[in-house]
């Protein structure tokens, strides 16, 4: 008999992953991330075109269809999903004077309605996978109060609670945590002095970066035994309280 020949385990399939807001700011950063450290990555889109080696998907999150919509011309195109970050987010300043119901509701929708709706639609599917949820929150409501932006506060705290919910809900199947960025990209409507106020106020003295949040994602998306966590990446500023 001629030598055995030794068998050749085959390989694993790729992870996928689902990135909303994928095409720009933290989103594009933790897309970046799980497709250099091996993962297909799917990336969410609404008005910014995700680069090549991302496979894009647009849709309108904000509105009562959006999550159903991304759901299903995800799963025409991918047969698993091992992780769903949900990112897409808005953010504005709503000063009490000048909340009104559509800008709360405009927050709402996208920030805390739309990951719950994914989750719903998606779920299933992340369970055959034993797959996780990353939901990017904020300390702004999501840790700490921030003066003049209740509304936005608001839909950060309900996504926190969102987390926590789900994490019990889909256990043991899928996992469910949250990232809870600090100052990592400054809104283009800060002035000097206001980014050097706040920087000063950040225990670790500097702005973080996307890769530093994106790093985070990847741990809770291989942390197999962390569910319902909130980690902060926000050097600390968490522990100074209030934005002004």
């Amino acid at each position: 008999m001629g030598p055995s020949k030794a068998r050749v385990k085959p390989r694993p399939p790729r992870k996928v992953a689902l990135v909303t807001g994928g095409g720009h700011r933290v989103g594009l950063a933790i897309a970046n991330e799980l497709k250099h450290r091996g993962w297909r990555v799917a990336a969410h889109y609404l008005s910014h075109l995700p680069p090549r080696g991302l496979v894009g998907f647009k849709a309108d999150l904000a509105t009562g269809s959006g999550a159903d919509d991304l759901a299903e011309a995800f799963l025409a195109r991918f047969d698993r999903l091992d992780l769903l970050v949900c990112s897409a987010a808005g953010f504005f300043a709503s000063p009490l004077s000048q909340t009104d119901a559509a800008g709360f509701d405009e927050l709402m929708d996208l920030n805390a309605r739309a990951p719950l709706l994914l989750a719903r639609a998606l779920a299933p599917t992340l369970a055959r996978s034993q797959g996780s949820i990353v939901n990017v929150a904020d300390i702004g409501g999501g840790l700490v109060p921030w003066k003049g932006y209740a509304a936005y506060s608001a839909s950060k705290a309900a996504l926190v609670r969102i987390t926590e919910c789900l994490a019990l809900e889909l256990a043991p199947g899928v996992r469910v945590n949250a990232v809870a960025p600090g100052t990592v990209l400054w809104p283009r409507a800060y002035p000097a002095r206001v980014r050097r106020n706040l920087t000063r106020r950040i225990p670790l003295g500097r702005v973080g970066t996307p890769l530093d949040v994106a790093q985070a994602v990847r741990y809770l998306a291989e942390a197999t035994f962390v569910t319902g966590v909130v980690l902060p990446v926000d050097g600390g500023r968490r522990l100074s309280g209030r934005i002004a």
